[in-house]
């Protein structure tokens, strides 16, 4: 179990999360929602182990099966836990699988840092399951953007963790790569036994895909559970100021979607 516990976090002296509490459980995918500036990446930072450093500073507690991930030497909290930051900038004109084997860096013993037959062994089947064969040998320059967020995917299973902690993988990605994505990581977490915690804006493909919600209201509390019991106008006004929500069972997902109304509009019929 991956626990957060009373996470308060400041940017320097402005407080971003006061008291916020989160579980994310293996097989389960846990989708982190709420407002710009309610803190999504800031909480992200803090269980991935990354408080204290620019300026990020927290309160609180984050434990991993029990021990304290900020007691944890950085190589043991990295074959435990893979985090997959908003943005990420390429400099070397590396291929696909040289990119991937890079994740396999925190399983080398005795720092070695040559590659293993067992490091090829589980790089070939990592691009396999992923079904990214086809790109394997490409320059990463000659990829497109939905392709580079699966070879980030794959790099991040080379480390063999039991956490994937991802910020918004899918912004700025097409409908049809953000639905891949998302049932590539719902089939990663239930064979992989991986519990996922990812930070979207989307409602709608969050409540198609997650098993438990979280939303994160500006200045106050983390709402956590079910889609049916978050996904409600009322809550929704609460945490999204100024927005009016209505809530309905789509008939081809079987699960409640949402959609905002115009300013004063009443409810539609």
């Amino acid at each position: 179990m991956l626990e957060a516990k009373n996470i308060r976090a400041a940017w320097g002296k402005n407080i971003v999360l006061n008291g916020i509490n989160l579980t994310v459980a293996p097989k389960e995918i846990l989708c982190l929602s709420g407002p710009n500036g309610s803190g999504k990446s800031t909480l992200l930072s803090v269980i991935a182990g990354l408080a204290g450093e620019d300026r990020l500073r927290f309160g609180g507690s984050v434990t991993l099966d029990g021990k304290d991930i900020y007691s944890m030497k950085p190589i043991e909290l990295a074959q435990k836990t893979a985090t997959l930051l908003q943005s990420e900038y390429q400099t070397w004109n590396y291929n696909v699988t040289d990119v991937i084997f890079q994740g396999r860096y925190c399983r080398s013993k005795n720092g070695r840092t040559w590659v293993s037959q067992e490091d090829k062994d589980i790089v070939q089947k990592i691009i396999k399951d992923l079904e990214i064969e086809n790109i394997a040998e490409k320059n990463v320059f000659e990829i497109s953007g939905g392709e580079y967020q699966k070879v980030r995917i794959a790099r991040c299973l080379a480390q063999e963790p039991d956490y994937l902690l991802l910020d918004e993988p899918v912004a700025n990605l097409d409908f049809a790569y953000q639905d891949e994505l998302f049932a590539l990581l719902k089939k990663i977490a239930v064979e992989k036994n991986i519990g996922v915690l990812v930070s979207i804006h989307d409602l709608n493909t969050a409540s198609r895909f997650c098993d438990k919600l979280a939303l994160l209201q500006k200045n106050g509390p983390c709402y956590t559970g079910a889609c049916e019991d978050l996904l409600k106008p009322d809550l929704l006004k609460q945490i999204y100021p100024g927005t009016e929500f209505e809530v309905f069972q789509h008939p081809a997902y079987h699960c409640l979607q949402v959609y905002t109304l115009p300013s004063g509009a009443g409810v539609l019929k």
